[in-house]
């Protein structure tokens, strides 16, 4: 089980609103490795993810990226005001010892299951 205690923002100051368009789809990157991965985590991410509004669907993403295997998890939610909360929630905040980015990913590309952005 992974613990989900996000503590506070690693740097305050430096919380600048996001620049992206905002979408119903979040992206969170450097949340956990791959050997992280395991059978529990989608229900964790997507139980952590409803304090902010519905989730519909969650997806784990192993990949490799400029040559390091790294995990992306989208988060899907209901409306793009729920996503908007999530943003700002958990970017910048520490999770496992990790900065975890958050950001709005692009429908078109979640819909056609790319997760490269």
């Amino acid at each position: 089980a992974h613990p989900f205690n996000i503590g506070a923002a690693a740097s305050p100051a430096a919380q600048a609103p996001a620049t992206a368009v905002p979408t119903k789809i979040v992206l969170l990157r450097n949340m956990v490795s791959p050997d992280e991965v395991d059978a529990d985590l989608e229900g964790e991410i997507q139980e952590e993810c409803t304090k902010y509004g519905t989730v519909e669907q969650v997806v784990i993403a192993k990949m490799d990226e400029g040559g390091a295997s790294i995990v992306k998890i989208l988060v899907a939610f209901a409306d793009a005001d729920s996503a908007s909360k999530a943003v700002d929630a958990l970017d910048k905040r520490y999770f496992g010892g990790k900065i975890v980015r958050a950001s709005c990913y692009p429908v078109d590309k979640f819909e056609a299951k790319d997760y490269s952005a």
